[in-house]
């Protein structure tokens, strides 16, 4: 036997070795259980209640069924059911129950009857309270023994100087009822707590003397939509708190009654006035009136309003000595003295973390509300349920201080009285006084955050509604005429709201939120302001008729007309946009720039009605450049531009030139009997150059908006331009954010967009342009190649000219003769190409005589007669119309050729530099008679009718564009997507434009521009 057991152990023992990960498991992993979840022991089926075990986190059935024990409220315990006392209770399931026969004790643990004047509630199976509101409801002596035999309730009279407890469960002397009487002349001598009834008037079970009785109160309490609602509160201590401290200067009675009037939001403010009724504000201003019975009284009432001065004249006060700095950083060192609803005064407690703010938050984030210099801002949803939590939101009245060091009075510490401006004030008229100009306001000292207690109808049951603080905003202003970091008294503005039950329940949230906004004098800034902008916009106006002026010269307007009349509405556009963006964009960045540098504190963020004009102006800088840009797309899509061809035929002799009257004549006719061997693809090809050159520009924009978004975005910079004195980037998660500056935005985002453009540009300019290519000099080399010259008259009477005539006499060669060509004017032994002689200048600016400008319309316009009729007379008009756009093409160039070459009698120029003046003001003075004026350039002045020679006015707008997108998102990346889809779609609009235009006016076919 002794082997088999052996084995049988070793192998249980193997078993259990083998089960141990699998009990290991089973006891990581259980099922999931809430207190809720336990059967309360409520429904027939349910058998026996559950209690929530918090060793197994599991519901255990209690030792009895449902009909003997149930579940205890927290549901973690078994507790007898009603009917039945304990036999044992040590928590949890061990507990014992056994039936009584009639009540139970209020302890549950003894069977009595109910005697007389108390009967038996047949839901709790305990004797009621009783209904003589003299006695008491005594089961045992004050030493143990049972009052009667039987275990009896019974209801006992309190005797002599006693009177029943508030729940009626043993006597106590009434002590305020017999001092009220000992102060009585004579002295009354009754002993009894009953009040007698021709002399006394009993209030909230204290027996007054009946003198000068209130006769009627009103008990209501507004609520918004000029509803109310009755207060049990009110009706039981209303008269009670008003006699005690008017006839016993009681300094807790005399809060009380200070707390009620600040329930009723101080209706009817400080002065006494006639009313059918009686409120709480109406009796605490009658003790101002009457004479009192003891000469404490003024010292014992507090005083809640303030009122002995307008409130403007109270809050332009300088008495606050601080001098406030952001570096160091300074916080508000706000006191708070804190009053219980009976007027007992709590504490004195400093306003930190969420003390006075109903959001909840870390202490980082709710202590930056007083940070000086921040503007806060914090809202949020709280489920309104959760206002009637009276352990969490107790109704309590504050007063706050300011508490600093006197200067004037030796260093002491002293603390300076925070004004309240309740929003929901009622003056005498009812009307809301605090919602109209300054000069009406009424100031207090006292506010409330929630009432869920003064709004109770039914005393021991929930407030039908609950009243709380919507809205906090401390309001602080820097004193003017000053730079020493002084301010004015602050003060809070509170507004309030309510919620019923019934939405509660419904699971309705209400919204609240704390804000901190800064003010200053702005006298200062709209003077500066209105100089600044009346004396830019006025030389911009100038400038804009100069430059009117400048254009109808060089249009040939003699008389002022309505083309001159729209160009100076435009030209004024483009010229106030800059002077105002230099306006707008200096102050914004003065703020953002001062005011997250500055110690002392002497200038916060701009706003009010300045700021609106700040605004108004910004917008109208991008709306006029938005105007201006599409009158500059406009007028180089409608310059006129010539590729004049100087090759020969070959075979040929020279190209013959026209008469000395211009461009008919023989000269025409006989053209048409030429058949030309000269290729046309060299003029296609410079057509097509210039083409896509139109839309070039001296930045990238991809790389533009990359730069910005990485600058403002991936390093932060944009955490620089919140309304609060922090300038760092990348601020961490747990550190406040405070609300972001419009204004500040647009003075970050107009810095980095302009430095990252200026950069581009002087890299392109002076790197790219110098070391790579430039597109613009090589534009030129190749109409020099291609022996071509560009005629561009962007008005009337004034253009550029590219002379591309090739030193070598022709360009229609082939690749090796071309080398040849190159080689050569490498080596010098060709002329130079400048236009006069042994000069190297190739573009000019022209001002052209009336003559050239009419000869060019003669032949121009009954061609685009033509091609504009015959799009509508089908295939036969437009091969006439074609054939006559080719003999025109063939006519215009000759014409071009000769006046260049000086080779017409009446129409011909000079050559010239522009007077150091003119070079500035961009202007001829010179008046022309037939000979028209080439100007030396710089090399590239025809890019003023290409996007090259316009960059700064596309610079301009897209940083308008990009401020104004994100004035409107707050949101750089969406800027800057847009902004670079806005540079596209103008790039695009011109691109379209300006090669229509180049076909129109070229007389080159559109489908041969790619």
């Amino acid at each position: 036997m002794a082997p088999k057991l052996t084995f049988h152990l070793k192998c249980s023992f193997l078993l259990l070795i083998a089960a141990q990960p699998l009990l290991s498991n089973a006891q990581l992993t259980s099922q999931y259980q809430k207190p809720e979840d336990c059967k309360d022991g409520s429904s027939s089926s349910d058998g026996s209640a559950e209690f929530f075990n918090s060793a197994t986190l599991k519901c255990s059935p209690c030792s009895e069924n449902s009909t003997v024990q149930q579940q205890s409220s927290d549901g973690l315990n078994c507790i007898c059911r009603p009917g039945y006392r304990y036999l044992k209770n040590f928590g949890g399931r061990n507990v014992a129950c056994e039936p009584c026969p009639n009540a139970v004790s209020a302890d549950g643990w003894e069977c009595v009857t109910c005697g007389s004047g108390t009967t038996e509630d047949p839901n709790t199976r305990q004797c009621s309270t009783c209904t003589d509101s003299q006695t008491i409801s005594a089961l045992r002596q004050i030493d143990g023994q049972l009052l009667n035999s039987g275990k009896q309730i019974s209801c006992e009279t309190c005797t002599g100087e006693t009177q029943p407890n508030a729940d009626q469960s043993q006597c106590e002397r009434c002590s305020y009822t017999l001092s009220l009487r000992a102060l009585e002349s004579p002295p009354v001598t009754s002993q009894t707590c009953t009040c007698i009834p021709s002399d006394e008037i009993e209030i909230n079970h204290i027996c007054f003397p009946l003198q000068n009785p209130v006769e009627t109160l009103d008990f209501t309490i507004p609520l918004e939509n000029e509803n109310t609602i009755r207060s049990v509160y009110l009706e039981t201590n209303l008269q009670g708190a008003f006699y005690m401290c008017r006839y016993y200067s009681n300094i807790t009675g005399c809060q009380a009654l200070a707390n009620m009037c600040v329930l009723i939001m101080y209706t009817g403010g400080p002065n006494l006035f006639a009313t059918a009724e009686f409120t709480s504000c109406n009796l605490f201003a009658r003790l101002n009136t009457e004479t009192t019975t003891s000469n404490q009284a003024g010292v014992v009432r507090p005083n809640i309003f303030v009122g002995e001065r307008d409130a403007d004249d109270v809050l332009a006060d300088d008495g606050i000595e601080t001098e406030w700095t952001m570096d160091p950083q300074m916080t508000f060192p706000f006191l708070a003295s804190t009053f219980a609803v009976d007027g007992t005064f709590l504490s004195y407690q400093p306003i930190d973390g969420g003390f006075l703010q109903l959001c909840e938050a870390s202490d980082n984030i709710l202590n930056a509300a007083f940070v000086f210099g921040t503007y806060y801002s914090h809202t949020c949803q709280i489920p309104a349920l959760s206002l009637w939590d009276e352990v969490k939101y107790p109704l309590r009245f504050y007063e706050i201080y300011l508490r600093y060091t006197s200067t004037t009075s030796g260093s002491q510490e002293s603390i300076y009285l925070i004004p309240i401006l309740i929003r929901n004030y009622k003056d005498q008229l009812g009307n809301f006084a605090n919602q109209d100009t300054i000069k009406d306001w009424q100031l207090v000292r006292r506010f409330f955050l929630v009432d869920n207690f003064a709004t109770k109808t039914v005393a021991g049951q929930v407030a039908p509604h609950v009243r709380y603080a919507k809205s906090i905003t401390l309001q602080v202003s820097l004193l003017p005429d000053t730079s020493e970091g002084r301010i004015s008294v602050p003060y809070f503005d509170i507004e309030y709201d309510h919620i019923s039950r019934d939405r509660a329940e419904a699971g309705e949230s209400v919204q609240v939120d704390f804000k901190v906004t800064y003010e200053m004098s702005q006298s200062e800034f709209k003077e500066n302001f209105q100089i600044a902008i009346g004396t830019i916009s006025s030389l911009g106006v100038i400038y804009a008729g100069f430059r009117t002026y400048v254009w109808s010269r060089r249009a040939g307007r003699i008389t002022i007309d309505f083309p001159t009349l729209a160009n100076l509405i435009f030209y004024l556009c483009g010229t106030l946009s800059n002077c105002f963006f230099v306006v707008t964009y200096g102050i914004a960045f003065y703020f953002f720039i001062f005011y997250k540098r500055q110690n002392v504190v002497y200038l916060v963020h701009l706003d009010g009605k300045d700021y609106e004009n700040w605004y108004i102006i910004f917008v109208s800088a991008f709306a006029l450049k938005l105007v201006a840009l599409l009158h500059m797309i406009v007028m180089q899509c409608s310059a006129d531009i010539f590729l004049v061809d100087w090759e020969r035929p070959k075979g040929q002799p020279p190209l013959p030139q026209p008469a000395a009257g211009g461009a008919d004549g023989d000269t025409a006719s006989s053209s048409k009997k030429q058949k030309s061997s000269v290729s046309i693809w060299r003029t296609y090809f410079v057509a097509n150059e210039w083409n896509e050159i139109q839309t070039k520009r001296k930045i990238n924009r991809v790389l533009q908006i990359f730069m910005v978004l990485f600058f403002l975005v991936v390093v932060g910079f944009e955490d620089t331009t919140t309304k609060d004195p922090d300038g760092t980037v990348n601020k961490g998660s747990d550190i406040y954010l405070a609300e972001q500056s419009p204004m500040f935005r647009m003075a970050l985002a107009c810095t980095v967009y302009l430095v990252v453009a200026v950069v581009q540009v002087i890299f392109f300019m002076f790197i790219y342009e110098r070391f790579i290519t430039d597109d613009i000099r090589e534009f030129v080399d190749l109409c020099s190649m291609s022996n071509i010259s560009v005629f561009v008259m962007a008005n009337g009477e004034f253009g550029y000219y590219i002379h591309g005539r090739s030193v070598h006499g022709r360009s229609d060669v082939g690749m090796r003769e071309m080398c040849d060509m190159i080689k050569r004017e490498e080596e010098d032994l060709v002329g130079q190409r400048g236009l006069v002689p042994n000069t190297e200048p190739q573009t000019f600016l022209m001002a052209l005589p009336k003559r050239l400008r009419q000869k060019y319309e003669t032949v121009y316009m009954p061609v685009q007669l033509e091609n504009a009729s015959a799009a509508t007379r089908g295939d036969q008009a437009r091969m006439i119309g074609r054939d006559k756009s080719i003999d025109a093409y063939g006519t215009l160039n000759r014409f071009f050729c000769a006046f260049i070459d000086h080779s017409l009698r009446d129409i011909d120029y000079v050559v010239k530099e522009k007077t150091f003046l003119e070079k500035i003001l961009d202007t001829e003075f010179l008046e022309l008679s037939d000979k028209g004026i080439f100007y030396n350039d710089n090399g590239h002045s025809f890019d003023n009718v290409l996007f090259y020679g316009n960059e700064m006015m596309l610079i301009i707008f897209d940083t308008l564009f990009f401020c104004v997108v994100d004035y409107i998102f707050t949101d750089f990346i969406l800027a800057g997507i847009l902004t670079y889809l806005v540079s596209e779609l103008m790039c695009l609009v011109r691109d379209i434009g300006g090669k229509k235009n180049l076909a129109k006016k070229t007389l080159v076919d559109e489908r041969f521009l790619i």
